[in-house]
């Protein structure tokens, strides 16, 4: 498929996992099959193909005015900015490591306090940005737990409110741990194609049940 010219042209889906070729990798296919079909398009990237520097909580991006963090520039972390920013609607496909999603995602969410000043500071193109939706597939080796998600769908929620991304319904998976364990169960397969066929056609509620 040819990509898109911009971020505003596709769905963007972000494949969070450090590990090429995995669970969450092929999930993110996956989503993409089933939007595809549906009749929408998608652009995919993965998080261990750029270098996001740490944010240092130097506060700078507090200061009323400011609009860039201070390690803009120094890493890769100004074109995923700018997927936030520009996407229609997202997708993020990531592993659960001890509860909570992947260091890689996390730092690039950690810089992104710079939106939350500017969202606090009312910055006006932040104000302005339109309301969209993130879809959301975690998929964790562990086969039980209560809890598993509670912690990463808290932190996307949060990290995403201030650009008026609302978190739709996620799919969570269970169980799947070697890197060919999707590929092998066909019904969890075909949930995934289908949860990407819902988002194009927009019937996956939004997640309300996190607070």
């Amino acid at each position: 498929m040819t990509a898109p010219q911009s971020f505003a042209d596709a769905l963007q889906i972000l494949g969070c996992s450090a590990r090429k070729n995995g669970n969450s990798d092929y999930a993110a296919r996956l989503f993409a099959q089933g939007y595809e079909a549906a009749g929408g398009t998608t652009q995919t990237r993965f998080m261990r193909d750029y270098t996001v520097r740490h944010c240092t909580a130097c506060e700078t991006c507090a200061v009323p005015g400011n609009k860039k963090c201070v390690q803009e520039g120094k890493d890769d972390s100004s074109e995923l900015y700018s997927m936030l920013l520009e996407a229609p609607a997202l997708c993020f496909s990531s592993p659960i490591y001890f509860y909570h999603l992947p260091s890689i995602f996390k730092t690039f969410i950690d810089r992104c306090q710079c939106f939350w000043f500017r969202h606090h500071n009312r910055d006006p193109y932040i104000l302005s940005l339109p309301p969209r939706k993130a879809y959301v597939c975690l998929i964790a080796a562990r086969p039980v737990g209560d809890q598993l998600f509670h912690g990463s769908l808290l932190t996307l929620k949060y990290f995403l409110t201030p650009l008026n991304i609302s978190l739709a319904e996620p799919l969570l998976i269970y169980g799947k741990d070697g890197p060919t364990d999707l590929k092998n169960d066909p019904k969890t397969v075909q949930e995934v194609i289908d949860y990407g066929a819902a988002a194009y056609n927009d019937t996956v509620p939004l997640l309300t049940r996190y607070k």
